[in-house]
Formats: structure tokens, C-alpha cells, sequence
């Protein structure tokens, strides 16, 4: 509990950034052993291969959820990885996997401490093989603390239920509504991993202790939740819009309907005097807040969305246009066929890989959101077919091919979970 050290902890001075230059990744030569599945967990490898980290996925001989959703929710969570097929139940993938994690820096892993404990990869046996390797756990509701639920199992749709999100976006407790189908939560828990196991990294470059890093669904559910979560004494009484027919925060940060169709209007600081700056809208400025939304709907509706846009230039206030998410995609589309894609140039942008080893072509999102001044960020690779570097990865930690051959055989390894790249 850092609550009674909270004042002292915040009164630390900001501590320098290392003086790093080169333009390799941030993490270049990190071992990466991956132990997740779904889409939670594999969004952790497949963030840090982004950074340059080699991640090796291991996954049942057996596939324990359904492969065609495996390979789907894969096609970007496992992305830049090596695959190998192992019986984790059976003593010889026990070794195996004892191998790998004496080579590793990272372990990733998502399930509760009972699974962690029962997979081998408890505090002390981490310890044993490996005192430097870094363990990323990732559950539903786990922590720093014990608590009733640490031990249950969940999925996104299960946090969005427990921490609240379903009744926020559905209005109410008799409307609870899902917010997606899944992974409103799933990928930023991967992503809230990445940044615990970067605070412990940097605490083994200072103490060269490795140790276990957590990320819980619950926890992002509520991270994403965090604007709502305050309390003072005097505060007024939320008024937050919530349920299908919420269109906004107010008159000030709403949704309008121009003459040509759909914007979104902001201006939550400027409030009455972005009115007043528009000649088209500065009568409405003194109008009471009770009635302004309607009259700027009115209002907005005589106008195309490009004279609104070009009213505003120019202030901290704006209009932005609402489209569809196809819409979204086809504006920042690049085909892999065109050659190099440059992530330099734009926040958000698409890449249809039309030379995908899936044998159709697959829309993803490229990782251009975060662009170092120093520092090599790269498109990983395509997802591998589940197994298909398991002879290299076992040769890699020393097995021989007439033993790799007898684990195959034998049921401990395995080379693939379909013939083709998408079980059909």
C-alpha cells in the first residue's frame, strides 16, 4: 500500500532520461518468451517486437480456444514472432520450456497466480532458472495485493461488466449495453504490460534483479474510466451523458448535424466566446444553456460542415466531420505492394498487406503512433503459422534433430495446429 508515501513519492524530482543514441530499437536484443493467447497477452510480444525484441510464442500442440479465432485475433497480436508447438503438461515440454526461460529476458504470461504457479512459473522457480528474467503477468483482476476475485478467471466483455463500463455506455443498470464486441479493453491492458515491464527493466538496469511485472483487465477497465473517478468536497453532481442517444457533454462538446452531414463541435474551454468569433453563431452566445443545443443544431444545419470548418480556423476551438470506420481506414490506406511505408508521416495509418501469407490480403494498423527522436521503431513481420518454427526454436536451445524428431512424434511438440494458414 503506497498511499502513506504518496506526498514523498510525487515530490521527487524528475529523474534524466539516459543520454541513448544510435537508431536501433529500444530493444534491441531482448528475449522475449510468449506463454499468452487470445488478445490481451499476445499484444504484449507483439508491441516490444516492434521495439526490436525477438519473441518466441509458445502455444499448445493442441490448440485450447478455437484455432480459427486464434488465427484472426492473431493476425496483429502476433505479429514479428516465432512459433513453437509445445505439451507443457508433458515432462519433456517442461524441460523445454525450462530452456527457454533460462535463455530469456522477458516471460510473458496471462492467467492467475494459481495457473501461473501451476505452469511452472512461480516467484521461486523463475528464480531458480533464471534470477534476471522478467515475468509480465497479465489476469483479469490480479495486483500488487491479494483480493477476493484475484483468482477468477475473465475476459473483456467480464471487466467491462465488473468495473462498470457496460452500464456507462449502455445508460443505465436496466440498459447495460457491451462497448464492442471485444477489445475495448484487451489491447490497452497489453499495452498498460508494455509500460509496467519498462519500469522493470529499468529496475534491473539498476539493481539487476528481475522480478514479476502485472497488467489486469479490471485495472484498464478502470484506466479508461479515470475521468469519472474524482471526489472533492462541494463537487455538483455528475451530468455525464451516457447510452445510445448521447451525443455529447453539453452544448459546448457535442455532436451536430450539418447541412452535408455529421460533425463534432469542441470548444470546452472558449465556451460563449467561440460564438461570439463566428458572426454566423455570436447572437446565440447569451442564449441559456438549457436551450442552446437545440438552437445550434438548428443553427449548424443551414451550413455545409467546409463553412464551419473554415469559421473556426484558426482558434482552439473546431469542427471535426464524423464518418464511418471504413471511411477512417480508406483515407489512410497504404498498400504493401506500393513499397516502402514510411511511419513517419502521419499519427494514424492503414496497411492492406496484399502479399499475406494468409492468401488474401489483411487491413492492419501500423504502429506510427509513437515516433522517437531516437530510436528505430518497425512493421513486424506477418503472424506465423501456428508451429512453424518449432524444429529451429528447439535446435536454437540445443535439442538435436533426432530429438526434436522423438518429441514430435511423441506428442510434446508438434509443427502445426491446420494445413492451411486459416483452419477452415
Amino acid at each position: 500500500d503506497a498511499r502513506a508515501r504518496l506526498d514523498a513519492i510525487l515530490s521527487e524530482p524528475v529523474r534524466p532520461a539516459p543520454g541513448a543514441s544510435g537508431a536501433g530499437g529500444w530493444l534491441d536484443g531482448v528475449k522475449v518468451l510468449d506463454l499468452t493467447n487470445v488478445i490481451a497477452g499476445p499484444t504484449i510480444g507483439s508491441t516490444l517486437a516492434r521495439y526490436g525484441a525477438e519473441v518466441t510464442l509458445v502455444q499448445p500442440v493442441e490448440p485450447s480456444v478455437d484455432p480459427w479465432n486464434a488465427v484472426v485475433f492473431g493476425l496483429h497480436a502476433q505479429r514479428g514472432k516465432k512459433s513453437v508447438l509445445l505439451n507443457l503438461k508433458s515432462p519433456e515440454g517442461q524441460e523445454a520450456l525450462a530452456r527457454l526461460i533460462a535463455e530469456a529476458d522477458v516471460i510473458t504470461m496471462n492467467g492467475t497466480d494459481e495457473q501461473r504457479d501451476k505452469l511452472g512459473l512461480s516467484p521461486e522457480r523463475l528464480a531458480a532458472l533464471n534470477s534476471q528474467a522478467i515475468l509480465v503477468q497479465l489476469d483479469a483482476f490480479g495486483g500488487p495485493m491479494r483480493g477476493p476475485k484475484s483468482d477468477h478467471l475473465g475476459y473483456d466483455d467480464l471487466a467491462q461488466a465488473a468495473t462498470g463500463v457496460m452500464v456507462r455506455f449502455g445508460g443505465g443498470m436496466e440498459t447495460p449495453e457491451e462497448h464492442a464486441h471485444f477489445g475495448t479493453i484487451d489491447v490497452l491492458t497489453g499495452y498498460c504490460a508494455c509500460v509496467s515491464l519498462g519500469a522493470a527493466l529499468e529496475r534491473r538496469t539498476r539493481t539487476g534483479k528481475g522480478g514479476i511485472a502485472r497488467a489486469a483487465l479490471a485495472a484498464a477497465g478502470n484506466l479508461i474510466q479515470a475521468q469519472f473517478m474524482y471526489d472533492y468536497e462541494g463537487r455538483a453532481p455528475f451530468d455525464e451523458p451516457s447510452g445510445r442517444e448521447a451525443r455529447g457533454w453539453g452544448p459546448f462538446y457535442h455532436c451536430y448535424e450539418a447541412a452535408d452531414g455529421w460533425m463534432f463541435f469542441a470548444a470546452p474551454e472558449e465556451k460563449r466566446e467561440a460564438l461570439r468569433a463566428v458572426a454566423d453563431l455570436a447572437d446565440l452566445a447569451d442564449r441559456c444553456e438549457a436551450e442552446l443545443s437545440a438552437a445550434l443544431a438548428e443553427r449548424f444545419a443551414t451550413r455545409p460542415f467546409a463553412h464551419w470548418a473554415e469559421a473556426f480556423t484558426g482558434t482552439s476551438s473546431a469542427v471535426v466531420r464524423l464518418g464511418s470506420l471504413h471511411a477512417t481506414r480508406d483515407a489512410a490506406l497504404q498498400r504493401e505492394s506500393e513499397g516502402a511505408i514510411d511511419l513517419t508521416q502521419a499519427t494514424f495509418r492503414v496497411i492492406r498487406h496484399d502479399r499475406h501469407p494468409l492468401g488474401r490480403w489483411a487491413d492492419l494498423v501500423a504502429p506510427n503512433a509513437v515516433r522517437p527522436g531516437r530510436g528505430r521503431i518497425t512493421i513486424p513481420g506477418p503472424m506465423p503459422k501456428y508451429g512453424v518454427h518449432t524444429r529451429e526454436v528447439l535446435g536454437r536451445i540445443g535439442y538435436a534433430p533426432d530429438a526434436i524428431a522423438a518429441m514430435i512424434a511423441s506428442g510434446a511438440a508438434g509443427e502445426s495446429w491446420s494445413d492451411k494458414y486459416l483452419p477452415e
